[in-house]
């Protein structure tokens, strides 16, 4: 019996260095937390006209200066899976219709193999229609969007809940289509917890900047790529003439209330404000930034669809996965002259 005995601990001895080893070897887990990280890229003359016909050897991966292999490689052939968010707050009450008419021009863009998923948002997120193939189905979702009775924009929320959670299962390429004015209001995530995620992320995200305001027609994006205000020389104001002597009473603002100037100032900064997160969300993910007002609202749609026909993605196994924290740049070039490249300049490694 105690023979017996001393062979089973022996046994069990055995399995438990086994599984340790299992468990603690390096290799074996860097080998595990290889993640492929995808790179959608877009390549254009210096006109701005697409190159097609590339192929796998024609392009160059680095990552953090580091040539990496390219394990995966698709054309503009590839599927598309989009999710077209819609800011349904109170401020696009005036164009709501001309909205969704140019949603529905952007629908009958898409190709029998892609799938659409459309989605409101203002004080809350609602998904009207899953991804579906099915261009009826979701026109019919379109005619259930309205204008919110209640104040609030959640437009951080909606964008991480569908770049986390409705993208999750979703494998070839990943598109969101968003439509806003860009001013949040109640979000529970800040705009920088947004980038970050948003650098782990494989979705492309064009974002078309929805004008509500006049002061929207004041900006303009520098060469550089920054947000500014048009400023126009204004004539020195003229000396009010003397007023006769008489009695005069002052009343001063209440304590707490914003002169007008004061609110102007607010409502500049917010503008800008609101160009700079769509515009940083597209930059971060290697989609497009438009500035549009409702007219041109269908030919941007019009652009967007053609650009995402001229797109190539490619994949590499990037080695650091298992650091959250490290953020890497990622720099493609293609093998010919006088071609402008677009694509994902960071990525981020997941907490696994």
């Amino acid at each position: 019996m105690k023979v017996i005995f001393a062979l089973l601990s022996l046994v069990l001895l055995s399995l438990s260095i086994k599984l340790h080893a299992q468990i603690t070897d390096p290799a074996k887990i860097q080998q595990k937390d290889k993640t492929l990280v995808s790179v959608p890229v877009t390549v254009s003359d210096r006109e701005g006209h697409y190159i097609s016909g590339l192929k796998k050897q024609d392009f160059t991966v680095y990552e953090d200066g580091v040539k990496q292999n390219i394990a995966f490689f698709a054309t503009y052939d590839e599927p598309l899976s989009i999710a077209l968010l819609l800011d349904t707050s109170g401020s696009t009450q005036d164009a709501l219709e001309k909205i969704k008419g140019a949603a529905r021009d952007f629908i009958e863009l898409l190709n029998p193999n892609d799938q659409c998923l459309i989605v409101t948002f203002d004080s809350q997120i609602k998904i009207l229609s899953p991804f579906t193939s099915d261009q009826q189905t979701l026109k019919n979702s379109l005619d259930k969007v309205q204008t919110a009775e209640q104040d609030g924009t959640i437009l951080h929320n909606a964008v991480e809940q569908i770049a986390q959670k409705s993208f999750a299962n979703v494998e070839g390429r990943k598109v969101i289509v968003l439509l806003s004015d860009g001013k949040d209001f109640g979000s529970s995530i800040t705009k920088n917890q947004l980038l970050n995620q948003l650098e782990e992320s494989d979705v492309l995200i064009y974002t078309i900047l929805y004008k509500t305001g006049e002061g929207f027609n004041n900006l303009i994006i520098s060469p550089e790529g920054f947000v500014k205000e048009v400023t126009e020389k204004k004539e020195p104001p003229k000396k009010a003439p003397k007023r006769k002597k008489g009695y005069s009473v002052w009343i001063p603002a209440a304590a707490g209330v914003s002169t007008d100037e004061e609110v102007e100032v607010r409502q500049r900064k917010a503008d800008i404000a609101a160009v700079n997160i769509l515009r940083e969300m597209s930059d971060t993910t290697a989609g497009r930034f438009y500035l549009s007002d409702t007219p041109q609202l269908k030919e941007i749609f019009k652009k967007v669809a053609g650009e995402l026909r001229q797109q190539y993605r490619l994949g590499y196994h990037s080695k650091d996965a298992a650091n959250a924290a490290a953020v890497h740049d990622i720099t493609v070039k293609v093998e010919r002259s006088g071609v402008v490249v677009r694509t994902r300049g960071k990525f981020r490694a997941k907490q696994l």
